[in-house]
């Protein structure tokens, strides 16, 4: 047979066999569905908040006391303490230079000359008004010579009187003519050397006080609520309410950590930041390493505030768009709950209310999310 013919005709015969075989032996299809398996999710328990939450800043170290040291008499200056220099320390009541008091010493004598004056001029006047009582008892002078004694005497009491308060005036002013620290500290800043002229009131040097650093810290408006300050607090805080600073900063390859107190607020709100500053103070005792900080050192600071009741502290990849979180109950079914964040950390979320610490958090649930869907929770850190 021609082999043209053949071909065609040996697939035409394949084709009907298969046919007919799957005729004839039909494919039984299971019309069961597959079982369903709830997607795998990584849950957590929620950590309580077991410690007041902690309000973050920063600031640099000032004295927290500085004035301007001025002379209050006007001379030459004739001697000043090595202490007076910029840096140098002292302490209160030390001589920190003297001016030329020639002058206040010739002055003082002066007033007491004045006084010695007044004296003998006031006994003169009551022996007078004495001798006056008793001719007017008499009735040898008239009555307007007894009240002339007595306006004479009157006089003289008065003068008496201004000539003691001259003679005070010269002794404080000789006593000025000593510059006198007037608390412990350091010179921040002079201009003084001997022979120099000075006039009353010209300021000489800045003075900064050693007993008490501040460190001025910017606190968010909304970081206030923290530190359950009453609203009507503003300038100094009950020493009861004043919360607890810890200052850190490195100097000279040291770390230096210090405990302070905030003192006090500032009402103001500055235009630029829009922020609060608050003043912690730190007492400084010269013989007490620990309470020491170098001025200027810029330090980071930790604010403790409030210690939340009911609150938890969850990574963020718990929380949902809308300030949600996701729960597994105890069908393992996985259900959006709208919570109250109380702070957002940097890794954390810290919430208020709606937990326990036997919730299940799920912080890996994937894009869909449906209310009542059943997942297979798989705790984060189990073995």
């Amino acid at each position: 047979m021609n082999r043209k013919v053949l071909f065609p005709l040996v697939i035409v015969i394949v084709g009907v066999v298969a046919a007919a075989a799957l005729v004839l032996n039909p494919n039984q299809v299971n019309d069961t569905p597959p079982a369903r398996v709830p997607p795998k999710v990584s849950v957590i328990y929620p950590s309580p908040v077991d410690e007041p939450l902690i309000i973050d800043s920063q600031g640099t170290v000032e004295p927290a006391h500085r004035i301007s040291l001025a002379a209050e008499v006007a001379g030459r200056v004739n001697a000043i303490s090595e202490r007076f220099q910029r840096g140098g320390a002292f302490e209160q009541g030390d001589v920190l230079f003297t001016i030329d008091d020639t002058d206040a010493r010739l002055a003082l004598q002066r007033a007491r000359a004045n006084e010695q004056q007044a004296a003998i001029d006031l006994k003169i006047s009551q022996g007078d008004f004495k001798r006056a009582e008793a001719l007017k008892a008499q009735n040898l002078i008239s009555t307007q010579a007894l009240e002339h004694a007595q306006l004479q005497l009157a006089r003289a009491q008065a003068q008496q009187q201004a000539t003691m308060v001259a003679r005070q005036e010269a002794e404080l002013a000789l006593e000025r003519t000593q510059i006198k620290a007037p608390f412990r500290g350091r010179i921040e800043s002079e201009s003084l050397d001997v022979g120099q002229f000075i006039n009353r009131g010209e300021r000489i040097a800045e003075l900064i006080a050693l007993d008490t650093y501040e460190v001025r810290l910017p606190i968010a408006r909304d970081q206030l609520a923290y530190l359950d300050l009453p609203f009507s607090t503003r300038g100094i805080i009950p020493e009861e309410q004043r919360p607890t600073v810890t200052l850190s900063g490195e100097f000279a390859g040291y770390e230096w950590i210090r405990e302070a107190e905030l003192v006090r607020t500032e009402a103001q709100i500055d235009s630029a930041t829009r922020q609060i500053f608050a003043v912690a103070s730190l007492p400084i005792d010269s013989h007490n390493p620990d309470t020491l900080l170098p001025l200027g050192l810029f330090v980071k600071a930790e604010i403790a505030g409030v210690l939340p009741q009911d609150a938890y502290r969850l990574p963020r990849s718990s929380l949902a768009p809308g300030n949600r979180i996701l729960t597994v109950d105890n069908n393992n079914q996985l259900w959006m709950k709208n919570v109250n964040i109380l702070r957002l950390e940097h890794d954390d979320v810290v919430i208020q209310g709606g937990l326990t610490a036997e919730s299940l958090v799920c912080i890996s649930a994937g894009r869909t999310v449906v209310n009542g869907m059943h997942v297979e929770p798989v705790m984060v850190g189990a073995q």
